[in-house]
């Protein structure tokens, strides 16, 4: 019984491994249930064994992702830093989750992008709920607190988007200039990143 569990679990896992790939190359409307099952060797109806619709396997990739980031952001929270070197952190640490696994950035930012899916009901927001963690960590850096909500909101949006649009061009920027020269602006991203968020905090404290 043990291994029939086992063996389910691992199908299932490497059919949600399958989707993330499908998703992010083709989006939610470009994907294929066939075709995810076709890459295990699997039917339709296998999968649909795991998954009934196509909407429940990628709802179940966006919450995967989202654990991703907010466990990147947990990371960076270590009670013995300050609030402004913490939200630091979680960024340095959302950028390299993010680098780490290039497929979830193309998925974001298809989901981002597909306005057909705007329908979408509030319980699979899953982004949103990333989103709202971390500006809400905002809240606890000195002269940012008192920043009304939308100008935290768009100050952390412009930083993710820089981090995702960065990643999601690492591909067309190495054949641009090449693997040695995109390996010296690969490692400058950080530094810049932090550079950045101190910006916004300095801007905080009084600019």
């Amino acid at each position: 019984m043990e291994n029939v569990e086992a063996e389910s679990s691992d199908t299932r896992e490497r059919l949600l491994h399958a989707a993330l790939t499908q998703f992010a190359e083709r989006g939610f409307y470009g994907a294929s249930i066939a075709k995810i099952a076709g890459e295990l060797d699997l039917t339709k109806q296998a999968l649909l064994y795991y998954f009934k619709r196509k909407e429940d396997l990628y709802v179940e990739v966006l919450r995967r992702i989202s654990e991703r980031l907010l466990a990147a952001m947990k990371t960076g929270s270590a009670p013995n830093k300050s609030p402004a070197s913490r939200f630091e952190e979680m960024m340095l640490n959302i950028y390299e989750t993010a680098r780490a696994n290039p497929l979830d950035v193309r998925v974001l930012m298809r989901e981002l992008l597909d306005v057909q899916r705007s329908d979408a009901p509030p319980e699979e927001w899953y982004l949103k709920v990333f989103l709202d963690e971390i500006t809400g960590t905002l809240d606890e850096v000195d002269g940012l607190a008192n920043l009304p909500l939308a100008q935290k909101f768009t100050c952390v949006y412009q930083m993710l988007g820089a981090i995702e649009y960065f990643v999601a061009s690492a591909p067309t920027l190495t054949r641009f200039y090449g693997e040695g020269q995109f390996a010296e602006i690969e490692t400058t991203y950080p530094d810049e990143l932090r550079a950045q968020v101190r910006r916004l905090i300095e801007c905080g404290e009084g600019c």
